[in-house]
Formats: structure tokens, sequence, C-alpha cells
């Protein structure tokens, strides 16, 4: 069953009880500030309920509107991991630019519980092996 946290034209925040993971699922035509945005709310969700499971579902981001130096600029998943997440599943967005902000965003990242995907059900399939 999912439990809709936060639900804009740019992202959808859903918990998923059966799972037990919060499932961040990005939409169309993405810019930095709607990351951010969207990035701070899925922060604030984390910290407030210590949901340890994520899945990052890029699958129907249209456009990544950042530059490289936004991208490197912005981060956060380290915030994500001190406020109590201990894995992440992240789908890679059917766009170039996607692939990059993900992959410097996880190499950025000093978690070694991150796995990026190819597509939703390898990563749901992994998250739900976590503990």
């Amino acid at each position: 069953m999912q439990c809709i946290l936060f639900d804009k034209p740019f992202l959808l925040l859903t918990y998923d009880s059966v799972n037990q993971w919060l499932h961040v699922q990005w939409r169309g035509h993405l810019t930095l500030a709607l990351v951010q945005e969207g990035s701070e709310k899925v922060l604030e969700l984390v910290r407030a309920h210590r949901y340890q499971r994520l899945l990052n579902d890029n699958t129907q981001v249209t456009i990544l509107d950042l530059t490289e130096e936004e991208q490197r600029g912005y981060q956060i998943l380290h915030l994500l991991f001190e406020a109590g997440l201990h894995y992440l599943a992240w789908v890679y967005a059917p766009v170039p630019q996607g692939r990059s902000y993900a992959d410097n965003s996880v190499a950025g990242a000093r978690w070694p519980l991150i796995l990026t995907f190819e597509e939703y059900a390898p990563a749901a399939e992994w998250l739900r092996q976590m503990p």
C-alpha cells in the first residue's frame, strides 16, 4: 500500500508500507530549483520519519536542465545518510544528463550502500533484500 506524502508535477513522494521504503518519483523537466525543492522535501521526510530505505525513481524524467557545475555543486546524499537513511536504489533517468547527475552524486557520496540501476524492477528487488 502506498501513502502519498507529497505530489507536485515534478515529484511524487509515497511511502510504500509493504516494502517499507520511501519511493521518490521524479517527473518531467527538472531544473536546479526543482531538484533543490524536491530534495529538501525528501530530506525533511527522511528526518521526520527515519526512513532507512529509499527508491529514487527517475524513469519519468524527460529533461534534466542542470549544468555540470550545478550538478557537482548540489549534493544532498550525505545529509540523507546523516538523517538515518541506510540504503538507496537509484534508477537512472532515460536522458544523458540524468545518468551523469546520478553518477556524479553517487561518486561524491561516502556511503557504500547506494546502487544505480538501468531499470526499476532490479532496483526494487535489490532494495527489498536490504534489512
